[in-house]
C-alpha cells in the first residue's frame, strides 16, 4: 500500500502515439511552470494476451524482462512526444517518467490522487465525436478523485505551418506536405 501522506501534489500526463498527448504535454509543462509542481509523464502499454513462447534457447546472462520491448519503446514515446510537444523540456521543470504494463484508464487513475492533476489528451474525430472525450479520457475522469484535464487536439485547418527554414517542433505538429502535393 503507498503511503500518500504528505506528498507534494504533481501533474500526471499520459503519453500515447497520439499527437493529442503532444498538445496535453505541451498544455502541463505551462501549467507545471506557473504552479511549480513536478511532471510526471506515463505511458501505459497493454501486456500481450499469452507471454512469449519459450524457444528452448539458452541464452548467455542474466534472463531478460518479458516487457523489455514495450518499456524500451515507450520510453521512446515519452521522448518523442517531448521533443514534439515544447522542443526540450524546460530546466525549472522537474520531471519524472513512469512505463507501466495494464489497461490505460486504470493506471492512470490509479496513479492521480488528491492534489494531483490528470492532464489528457483527445483525438480529433470528426464533428460527432468531437462533442465527447477519447474513451481513455472519459474512463479516467470517472475513475479518479483528483481534478482531470482533457486538451482537445486542434482541427489541422487550425494549426500554422512552420516557417520557410524552421523544422517542424515545438507547437507546430502539422505534416509536411507530400512532394509534388499543391497547397490548398
Amino acid at each position: 500500500m503507498n503511503d500518500r501522506t504528505n506528498r507534494v501534489p504533481r501533474l500526471i500526463v499520459g503519453i500515447s502515439r497520439s499527437p493529442a498527448s503532444w498538445w496535453a504535454l505541451a498544455w502541463a509543462v505551462g501549467e507545471a511552470r506557473r504552479r511549480r509542481v513536478r511532471l510526471l509523464l506515463v505511458n501505459v502499454f497493454r501486456p500481450p494476451v499469452a507471454p512469449a513462447a519459450d524457444t528452448g534457447q539458452d541464452f548467455p546472462g542474466p534472463p531478460r524482462h518479458p516487457y523489455a520491448d514495450q518499456v524500451a519503446y515507450g520510453h521512446a514515446l515519452i521522448l518523442t512526444a517531448i521533443d514534439q510537444a515544447v522542443g526540450r523540456m524546460p530546466g525549472d521543470v522537474p520531471i519524472d517518467e513512469e512505463v507501466i504494463s495494464g489497461r490505460p484508464a486504470v493506471e492512470l487513475a490509479d496513479l492521480a490522487w488528491g492534489g494531483d492533476l490528470l492532464v489528457l489528451g483527445s483525438r480529433h474525430r470528426g464533428w460527432l465525436r468531437r462533442l465527447a472525450p477519447g474513451s481513455v479520457a472519459r474512463a479516467c475522469a470517472r475513475r479518479t478523485d483528483c481534478p482531470v484535464v482533457i486538451v482537445p487536439e486542434p482541427s489541422p485547418k487550425a494549426l500554422p505551418g512552420p516557417w520557410a527554414g524552421e523544422p517542424a517542433r515545438g507547437h507546430r505538429f502539422r505534416r509536411a506536405p507530400r512532394r509534388g502535393a499543391t497547397a490548398a
